[in-house]
Parts: structure tokens; C-alpha cells; sequence
């Protein structure tokens, strides 16, 4: 199997080289600037996926040697998932989240405050699901309802004022060190923000074995060039522009 930029076309750029012979002088490169995607219909196939949890630190290729037997399959996964940008659409290792971490907080002490607050599930007495779980709230977020068996109002949440930090444990305190206790409303820290959003990445699709050489078919075809297209020389070579300046 090939690897992926065996795909793409070639481009003759104009050379930059000090030991150029002339300013017509060429060398044929990559044309990394061109990109492939999923053809939309295939989203719509259901059977054409399979879901995939990545585990740790699973790179792109790891995952394509598990799936595909092939770790050159990468780009398959890549492309399936519309991943342009590895460093911010791929999960991070658990040392690079750490420097992320710090990068963006600049302290331990940053990334344990309250980045938010969710609402837990509240249900009546007849089991029926009042508010979800979830909902992204404020400190003092606080509902009414009237319960249908015993009539009486009740009150959903809390005052979670001056929230500041949370230990491992979810225990909350306020600025002056006092637990704070609360039954429906959850406090959560950067760190596990920041720990949700790199897990949700974790959550690909891959697809099927079966639709392989229709994909690879897909990617020959668009990565060529079209004939009467600027600078075209064949379907794998196009030319530069050369910004030659002229004299008067």
C-alpha cells in the first residue's frame, strides 16, 4: 500500500537556490497545499463505520496497524474524521496535557479553580426526569416545581456562592477555606474541563475495511490536476508561477 503523499500531485516551484543555473530553473516538490476529504454520501452510510475509542496514547498509525493491519492506513483514519490539524483534533499523551496544562493556566493552583458549574439529575416521585444531567449552570443556579404526588414545591439546587476550589474527592470549599455543601449542582475545575474535552476526542470513526479501495480510488481521482486549470502540464504536474522581474 502506498503511503499518503505518494497521492498527491507534483508542483515545478520556481528554485530558490543560491547554485541555481537561471532564474527559469525548477525543482519538482510535493504539493502538500492540496487536501482530500470524505466524500459526503459515505457519511450517510451507517454500515461503512465502525465506532473506535482511542486508548492512552494511541497515534494515528498505532490505530490504523490495530484496524488495518497497515500503520500507513493513518492518513484513512485522519481523513475519515476530517483531522487537518493533529495537534488540536487528536487527543494528547498524558505528558503533552501537561504542558498544555501549564501553558494555558501557568500553575496547579490555576487549573484546580471552578471552571464551571453542571446541574445533576433531578427526579420527581414518579420517577420522571425533572432536570437533566448536565446542564452547564451558574453558581446560584436554582429550580422550582411542583411535585404531582405530594403537591408540595420543590426546590431544585443551591447558593454556590464564591465557589474557588475543588479537591479530588469533589470536595468544595469558598475563598475562606469552608466546605461547602451542596446536593444538585457540581463544580467543575479546569483541569477536569480541559480533561472532558481532550476525552471527547478520544471518540472516532473508522471505516470499514470493505470501503478501502473505494476511498483509495476516491483520493488518486481528486488529488489529480484538471486539464485546462492554471499552470497545467499533466494530471500529476502543474507549474509555478514564476514572478520573474523585468527590467526597463
Amino acid at each position: 500500500m502506498a503511503s499518503y503523499f505518494s497521492y498527491f500531485p507534483e508542483i515545478a516551484y520556481v528554485s530558490r537556490t543560491n547554485d541555481r543555473s537561471s532564474s527559469d530553473e525548477y525543482i519538482i516538490v510535493k504539493n502538500i497545499f492540496k487536501r482530500a476529504k470524505l466524500r459526503d454520501d459515505f457519511y450517510n452510510v451507517v454500515t461503512a463505520f465502525d465506532d473506535y475509542m482511542i486508548i492512552a496514547d494511541e497515534r494515528p498509525d498505532q490505530v490504523a496497524e490495530a484496524v488495518y493491519g497497515d500503520p500507513r492506513y493513518d492518513w484513512v483514519v485522519l481523513t475519515t474524521n476530517n483531522i487537518t490539524n493533529i495537534r488540536d483534533q487528536w487527543p494528547l499523551n498524558a505528558q503533552d496535557f501537561q504542558k498544555y496544562l501549564l501553558s494555558k493556566y501557568g500553575s496547579e493552583e490555576e487549573y484546580a479553580k471552578v471552571h464551571h458549574y453542571i446541574t445533576e439529575v433531578s427526579i420527581d416521585t414518579k420517577k420522571r426526569i425533572v432536570v437533566p444531567e448536565g446542564l452547564r449552570v451558574d453558581s446560584n443556579f436554582n429550580s422550582q416545581y411542583l411535585d404531582q404526588t405530594t403537591r408540595q414545591e420543590i426546590n431544585y439546587g443551591g447558593t454556590l456562592n464564591s465557589l474557588s476550589t475543588i479537591d479530588n474527592v469533589g470536595t468544595v470549599k469558598d475563598a475562606d477555606g469552608n466546605v461547602v455543601t451542596h446536593d444538585n449542582v457540581l463544580a467543575v475545575t479546569n483541569y477536569e474541563y480541559e480533561e472532558n474535552e481532550n476525552d471527547a476526542k478520544r471518540r472516532i470513526k473508522i471505516l470499514k475495511k470493505d470501503f478501502i479501495n473505494v476511498m483509495i480510488s476516491d483520493m488518486r481521482s481528486i488529488m489529480k490536476y484538471k486539464k485546462g486549470t492554471g499552470q497545467y502540464i499533466t494530471r500529476g504536474l502543474k507549474q509555478a508561477f514564476n514572478p520573474r522581474l523585468s527590467g526597463s
